[in-house]
């Protein structure tokens, strides 16, 4: 049975919101891709050479997001499903890396040089992220508390 398909991992004490996070993280993984490697790909030959920078920026970013959320969440099955302990869980490099390069303070290109399919991923992308930068602090401070 997929993750997707089930309402509750082996082991864990209930999840289908984390299934329904990890479902919307793989779907937009794959948007991204499938975009970055037709329409993008087109859309970006007729943008200006700033625009082409900021294309490449924010694609990155876009990249980056997809990488860091997938990233957390295959850590968080990992734990629910028993693969590792939650000790294990709460290494650093089961938590965001790149937070500074995913949501910087501010914008540093002219998003409204950028066709409308790569900004239609960064906005869904930076809901994704920052959704699972709250929940990985909150993991973080639970842990906290627990090993108090």
């Amino acid at each position: 049975m997929s993750i997707g398909q089930s309402d509750q991992l082996p082991g864990a004490s209930g999840t289908i919101f984390f299934s329904r996070t990890y479902d919307e993280a793989l779907r937009l993984v794959v948007e991204a891709r499938e975009y970055l490697l037709g329409p993008g790909r087109i859309a970006v030959r007729d943008l200006s050479g700033e625009g082409s920078f900021c294309y490449a920026t924010e694609s990155l970013r876009l990249t980056t997001r997809l990488t860091e959320s997938m990233s957390w969440l295959m850590f968080q099955r990992a734990v629910l499903e028993g693969e590792i302990s939650p000790e294990e869980g709460q290494a650093d490099q089961c938590h965001l890396q790149f937070q500074n390069t995913c949501l910087p303070e501010k914008e540093y290109s002219d998003m409204t040089l950028l066709p409308t399919g790569l900004m239609s991923l960064l906005d869904r992308s930076e809901s994704l992220y920052v959704r699972i930068a709250r929940l990985d602090q909150q993991s973080i401070d639970a842990y906290s508390l627990s090993s108090q």
